[in-house]
């Protein structure tokens, strides 16, 4: 009885389904069936147009610190390093990004008490593989220790390297060759918080005390890192250190201290609070010859003063905000006069400011929104030779022009922690520049800016060394970048091409170790620097409007447009046109509105569904192009003259040219009854009057087939609440 009742059930169900199904028109009309007789995608092997993305890393983490942009392998790739802190437990994990994509066995969790977290950069170590140098705090026996150690790309602790420090040191940690031993050092800065004092600190590699290090000052340091700057003119950098109440330290290496320091801000007396917590800025800021040293207050004052002990030259403007440790100011020629400016982020905003003679000038605010934090990043990412301004919020990333109009912003995924920077550089080594930025739960939104270079801007406080972004041989690469590339930070044109090593990485993307001015990175018939500055053409897209033709061949064959897929702009693709160059010119624009097939379509709306503009009846079904299109509603590219489309039973053409029905609706009257029945019944399908005069009930039928199967099915239901009933008695 149960078998014969599961069949009878779904039975029910078939007919149900059957009864209720709707139709499935696939209306075909007014699509484009154009099929590019060319695969673009086969002649541009070696580029992939980017798009805005991001990457998601681990996202239960908190990530505070500004990503470190290294090559750690030799490949001439830059990769990335980043810390994510692990919530209510001891530990980190450190992610190392090769491109834009997590390494193979990356992240590694590190299960220490670490606190203060700075990834410094790389050391060789003498080891088989480059590592990158981390520095830590941590407590041990209620001791506060500043810990150092080293990691390769193969996940593994050098343990050749590493030593601690006793107590806790500031932010910006400088490590760089600075005597040029061939060997790293270390710059540290320690307060004494018991004397109001501090303690600088010039290591070795192996944490020893370099001789006449450290060196106690009177007074307190507030989240302001050393700089490292030749301000004496001998060749060798000297260790520069700023108080928070405005004294100026400057050391040679060999711990004496340069002949006419510390210098004094100007500091107002009468504002017993005002203090100085942002890294300075060098340069020679009025052109005079002498270096200057910029830095605001948390009282809203900017500040300057000449660092030539001499020269008493100093300064001081009213700025809009007050600064403290979460902006950062910078300083870049922006207009390309030959001066640098001073652009100092604020909280609400950006001041940027230059230095006429004894007075600072302002060159334009821009105020807009808040919570701005780190250092503006600084790069030409539009290839118009003028750089553009980066500043970040937490919630979005804003472009300037370089005299502070504004371009565009764009969101970042999710908030940013206070205090990290945008960075700039090549992060999938496309040779374009990407605008990378790090939020606080652990997402990487690139931002695609399409222009060339590598590294223009990879650090929130410039170069290793704290100092202004020199340019040694004013190559157009800054000294960091060329120790990147192993370029002569001293010789502007290392390979003797004849075009300087910035040109070769920012502009024309040759490799400015190797001489190869004629090279053709993509292919296209068009050398790199003709395509540049003769045609304009991307050097690294063969096709750079995407119409499937190469630069070279639009160039020098067909004398088309390489930044127009349609240079007549008549509507049709040059690449189509070209495919059928018998009766089209992709320079005449006329020949858009021709039929030379006469099949009732014109070439640009042949080329609008891809058929044939010299076949009449492209899919060879009997049936002319323009009237599948226009008539019957069918497919011009298939064979398809028999077509039934709305499946009532006639096919498009009856419907079209015997009964004068609508080949997309099957049931043209509405009156219930489908066309093919209508017409097999002699009835009108026109008219909604008209029905069958022998009234098809076919669907009656399906519905009085339930009627026996609820006849059955209802005793049955009957029996079982009969048989409950006595069972419970």
């Amino acid at each position: 009885m149960k078998n014969k009742q599961n069949i009878i059930l779904s039975i029910s169900i078939l007919v149900i389904i059957t009864f209720s199904s709707t139709y499935n028109v696939d209306i075909i009309a007014n699509q484009n069936y154009r099929t590019n007789p060319k695969n673009q995608f086969d002649i541009k092997p070696l580029y992939v147009q980017d798009l805005d993305r991001f990457v998601s890393l681990l996202t239960n983490l908190i990530y505070y610190t500004t990503p470190t942009v290294l090559d750690l392998n030799d490949d001439g790739i830059l990769e990335t390093i980043i810390i994510g802190d692990i919530p209510g437990e001891d530990g980190v994990k450190m992610f190392f990004l090769n491109k834009d994509r997590l390494a193979s066995g990356w992240p590694i969790t590190l299960l220490w008490d670490m606190t203060d977290i700075e990834v410094l950069g790389r050391m060789d170590l003498n080891a088989s593989y480059p590592s990158v140098i981390t520095r830590y705090t941590k407590t041990e026996s209620n001791e506060r220790i500043t810990s150092f150690f080293a990691i390769n790309r193969l996940r593994e602790i050098n343990t050749t390297f590493g030593f601690d420090l006793p107590g806790e040191y500031l932010p910006g940690t400088i490590m760089h060759d600075l005597n040029e031993d061939g060997l790293k050092e270390f710059v540290l800065i320690k307060n004494i918080v018991s004397s109001n004092s501090s303690q600088i600190y010039y290591i070795d590699h192996q944490g020893q005390n370099i001789t006449n290090w450290p060196i106690y000052i009177n007074d307190t340091i507030n989240y302001i890192p050393p700089l490292a700057q030749d301000i004496t003119g001998d060749g060798i950098a000297e260790i520069i250190v700023t108080t928070e109440n405005g004294f100026v330290f400057a050391w040679h290496l060999n711990g004496t201290l340069v002949d006419g320091y510390p210098l004094k801000f100007p500091l107002n007396d009468d504002d017993p609070y005002e203090e100085l917590w942002e890294m300075p800025m060098i340069g020679d800021f009025n052109n005079d010859g002498d270096l200057d040293l910029f830095i605001a207050s948390t009282s809203g004052i900017l500040y300057g003063l000449c660092m030539n002990p001499t020269n008493n030259l100093t300064w001081s403007r009213t700025i809009p905000l007050n600064v403290y440790f979460s902006t950062q100011g910078t300083s870049y020629d922006l207009d390309r006069d030959g001066k640098l400016e001073i652009i100092q982020l604020l909280r609400d905003g950006l001041a940027v400011y230059g230095v006429e003679g004894d007075e600072i000038v302002s060159e334009f605010y821009y105020l807009a929104g808040s919570e701005y934090i780190g250092t503006p990043a600084i790069a030409d990412i539009d290839n118009d030779n003028y750089p553009e301004l980066i500043l970040l919020s937490t919630l979005r990333a804003v472009v300037l022009e370089h005299n502070g109009d504004y371009i565009y912003s764009t969101p970042i995924s999710f908030s940013v922690s206070e205090g990290v920077s945008p960075i700039i550089y090549d992060i999938d080594n496309d040779h374009e520049i990407e605008i990378v930025t790090l939020s606080a739960h652990g997402y990487l939104t690139i931002k695609e800016t399409n222009d060339y270079g590598i590294a223009p801007w990879i650090s929130d406080l410039g170069s290793p060394t704290h100092g202004p972004n020199d340019d040694n041989d004013k190559d157009g690469l800054f000294n960091h970048e060329e120790i990147l590339l192993g370029t002569d930070l001293d010789n502007n044109d290392t390979d003797g091409d004849t075009i300087i090593d910035g040109l070769e990485v920012n502009q024309y993307v040759l490799d400015p170790m190797v001489s190869d001015i004629d090279l053709d990175t993509d292919g296209d018939s068009l050398s790199n620097i003709d395509e540049v500055d003769t045609y304009l053409t991307h050097p690294l897209n063969p096709d750079t409007d995407f119409d499937s033709l190469m630069d070279g061949e639009e160039i020098f064959i067909y004398f088309t447009n390489p930044f127009s897929s349609d240079s007549d702009e008549d509507g049709i693709p040059d690449d189509y046109e070209i495919d059928h160059d018998d009766i089209l010119d992709p320079n005449n624009p006329l020949d858009a509105y021709e039929d030379p097939d006469n099949d009732g379509l014109l070439n640009v709306h042949e080329s609008s569904y891809g058929t044939n503009p010299t076949n009449a009846d492209t899919d060879y079904d009997g049936l002319t192009d323009g009237e599948e299109v226009y008539r019957y509603y069918t497919n011009p590219l298939k064979n398809d003259a028999d077509a039934d489309i709305d499946g009532d039973g006639l096919t498009n053409v009856e419907e079209v040219d015997i009964y004068g029905t609508d080949p997309s609706s099957p049931d043209t009257d509405g009156d219930t009854f489908e066309d093919g029945v209508e017409v097999a019944a002699n009835s009108d399908p026109l008219d909604k009057n008209s029905i069958p005069s022998y009234t098809n009930y076919s669907w009656a039928y399906s519905f009085l087939a339930l009627v026996p199967i609820t006849a059955i099915a209802v005793p049955i239901v009957r029996r079982r609440k009969i048989r409950k009933r006595l069972l419970e008695k």
